[in-house]
């Protein structure tokens, strides 16, 4: 036997034995989990940003500079919304004007990612 195929074997004895593969459940569970653990992310991020923004904003200036972006407040106008299910319901519309302007969009997955209680 040569000394390099000892090696090779002394090397395998001491190795862990590899673990096994994981189940197509154990693999979704595990994605589940990263999913669930970057909505949290995202979620402490954006209550974060939404904290250092209504700081920058109570400091009362149109513009902000840091060394590598750029904070600019403005003024805008309100958005004007027209109501226009209380005008059709007091113009009476037929069953048949409601249908002939009625349309469905396309059929969409909603998602929910909630974690599981700790206690």
């Amino acid at each position: 036997m040569k000394p390099q195929d000892l090696q090779t074997l002394a090397k395998a004895a001491l190795m862990p034995p590899a673990a096994p593969a994981p189940t197509a459940a154990q693999a979704m569970a595990a994605k589940v989990d990263r999913l669930g653990a970057l909505s949290a992310a995202l979620a402490a991020m954006k209550r974060e940003a939404d904290q250092i923004r209504a700081e920058l904003e109570d400091a009362g200036l149109a513009d902000i500079r840091g060394n590598l972006y750029r904070v600019n407040f403005a003024q805008c106008a309100g958005r004007t919304l027209t109501d226009w299910k209380t005008i059709a319901e007091r113009l009476k519309p037929s069953a048949q004007l409601i249908r002939a302007h009625t349309t469905t969009g396309e059929p969409s997955t909603r998602m929910t990612v909630k974690a599981h209680n700790t206690h």
